[in-house]
C-alpha cells in the first residue's frame, strides 16, 4: 500500500473549497487499487468533512496542523495534542501586551468550541462568518469554560502585527507556531499556535503506525508542510508552492490547475 497524504488549501482545493471531479476520480482510483489517502491540513474537522465528501474511503484526517487526528467514520478524535496550561497562559499574556485578540480552539467530547473576545478586523469577521454554522464547531464569545481542552490559538491580522507577535512567541518554550499569508487574501496573515508535540509529521507517524504502507508520498504548497515533507519517503510541491517548499521537495507538479495532485495520485505507479 502507498500512503498518499495531501495538504488542502492551495494544494488539493480551490477558493470554493472543493476537490475537482477529475482530482477526486484519481484519488478514488488509488483507494480502489488498495492504496491509502489522507489529508493533512490546518483546517478543523468541521470544514474538512464537507470537503472530503467526494472521496470514498479516506483515512482519518490530520487536522489543525497535527494537533488532532479525526476519524470521520467514527465521528471522533483519535488523537489530540492539547496546549499545556502554562503555555496557554504565556500566549495570553503576550496577546494582552500587544493588544491583539484571536480565536482559542478547544475540544469537549468530539465537538470544537471556539472562544473569542471580539472580532477586531474584517478578516476575523470574514473568518467567523464562513465557519460559524458548521455542525462540528461552535463559536462562543467570552471566556472558555473550565471543562474544555485548549488545543490551539488562531490569530488573524496584518503582516506587520503578526510579525511582531511571531518574535514574541519565539521566547516562549513548549509551543510551535506557524505564521503564513492567506492563500486567497494576500493582505491577511495567520499565526497559529500549538503545543510543541503537534505537527503534520507527528500525524503522519500515527497514520504509518496504524495503517502501514511501503511508502509515504506527500503533497503541499506552504511553509507548514516542510515538516510533513521531511517525514515522507517522497514529497511533491504544487506549481504555486512557496520557493522554500519547492526546494525541499523531490519534485514539483508542473500543471498549474488544482487537479494536478489527484491526477498524479491516480496515475502513480
Amino acid at each position: 500500500m502507498i500512503l498518499f497524504i495531501s495538504d488542502l488549501d492551495g494544494t488539493l482545493i480551490d477558493s470554493k473549497l472543493t476537490i475537482p471531479p477529475e482530482s477526486a476520480a484519481g484519488i478514488n482510483a488509488a483507494i480502489a487499487r488498495g492504496d491509502g489517502f489522507a489529508v493533512a491540513t490546518a483546517r478543523t474537522p468541521a470544514t474538512v468533512e464537507k470537503i472530503l465528501e467526494p472521496i470514498h474511503g479516506a483515512l482519518p484526517a490530520i487536522v489543525m496542523n497535527g494537533a488532532g487526528i479525526y476519524d470521520f467514520s467514527r465521528q471522533e478524535y483519535v488523537k489530540l495534542c492539547p496546549l499545556g496550561s502554562s503555555t496557554e497562559t504565556a500566549v495570553r499574556n503576550v496577546l494582552d501586551t500587544l493588544g491583539m485578540g484571536g480565536f482559542l480552539y478547544t475540544v469537549k467530547g468530539n465537538h470544537l468550541y471556539v472562544y473569542y473576545d471580539q472580532l477586531e478586523n474584517l478578516s476575523q469577521q470574514m473568518f467567523y462568518d464562513m465557519r460559524k454554522d458548521k455542525p462540528l464547531k461552535t463559536f462562543v464569545q467570552g471566556c472558555p469554560e473550565s471543562d474544555v481542552t485548549p488545543v490551539f490559538f488562531c490569530i488573524i491580522d496584518s503582516g506587520k502585527r503578526t510579525e511582531v507577535l511571531a518574535k514574541a512567541l519565539c521566547e516562549i518554550k513548549g509551543l510551535v507556531f506557524h505564521r503564513y499569508r492567506d492563500t486567497y487574501q494576500p493582505d491577511t496573515w495567520y499565526v497559529e499556535i500549538y503545543d510543541k508535540a503537534a505537527s503534520k509529521a507527528a500525524g503522519i507517524a500515527w497514520l504509518q503506525a496504524h495503517y502501514g504502507g511501503i511508502k509515504t508520498v506527500c503533497f503541499g504548497d506552504n511553509l507548514n508542510d516542510l515538516a510533513m515533507f521531511a517525514a515522507a519517503d517522497e514529497s511533491y510541491a504544487v506549481s504555486n508552492a512557496v520557493p522554500e517548499l519547492k526546494a525541499a521537495a523531490n519534485g514539483v507538479l508542473s500543471e498549474p490547475d488544482i487537479a494536478a495532485v489527484g491526477r498524479f495520485i491516480g496515475a502513480y505507479k
